[in-house]
């Protein structure tokens, strides 16, 4: 990748905040998709499956704190360097911020306005092709289980009111989806196979005995 991207790599100038469920790594990884596809491809990067278990609203709240401001419509679509726009935002002064992102106090802007923004935005954080053609992100294959936080720390947690709601809708999502597998007997069928497949085991290590003895 070019230099103009590299130069933005620093952590410690780069100090966003994770949303709740969010590691590191996945930030980062979130940071190349978001390069790759543009900001408001949401259901490409989901389909990319660099990111397992991310919802679309994990990831919309995720790239409001990469690029340090809550309001994306200036962005939409642009494929950009998120680092340089972040680093350009904690420059501005007399605004309101919250978990280090700009809050809307004013009108929104008419879509006129909102077209001129987009135009700007391009010019002054836009990546070229080439970069974008060198962007390479891992896949995985979703056979896990989606991991959350748990009851206690969304409500201990320093998150903001729609974070832990949406937190506390995604187990309760989850919960809903055992508790379907519970009446339908998949999970009590997954757990007699698992039964079977250890005496399975045990009988050919049994005979494997009795043979060598």
């Amino acid at each position: 990748m070019s230099k103009q991207i590299v130069h933005h790599q620093s952590q410690s100038l780069w100090n966003y905040t994770l949303s709740p469920g969010w590691t590191m790594k996945e930030v980062e990884i979130l940071n190349l998709a978001l390069m790759k596809f543009g900001i408001g491809k949401w259901r490409k990067i989901i389909n990319s499956e660099c990111l397992p278990g991310k919802s679309i609203g994990q990831i919309y709240m995720q790239t409001q704190r990469l690029l340090g401001q809550q309001s994306l419509g200036e962005f939409m679509g642009l494929q950009v360097d998120l680092k340089k726009v972040y680093l350009h935002n904690m420059q501005k002064k007399n605004v309101f911020r919250k978990n280090n992102s700009i809050i809307n106090t004013g009108d929104n802007m008419t879509q006129e306005e909102r077209n001129k923004r987009i135009a700007e935005n391009q010019k002054n954080f836009g990546i070229n092709s080439t970069d974008i053609s060198q962007i390479k992100l891992p896949r995985y294959h979703v056979n896990s289980q989606t991991s959350f936080l748990s009851h206690d720390e969304i409500m201990e947690g320093n998150f903001t009111t729609v974070e832990k709601i949406n937190n506390l809708c995604a187990i309760k999502k989850d919960i809903l989806r055992k508790l379907k597998k519970i009446e339908n007997g998949e999970i009590q069928e997954t757990f007699d196979e698992e039964i079977e497949q250890k005496r399975r085991f045990k009988k050919i290590m049994t005979d494997s005995d009795s043979s060598s003895a």
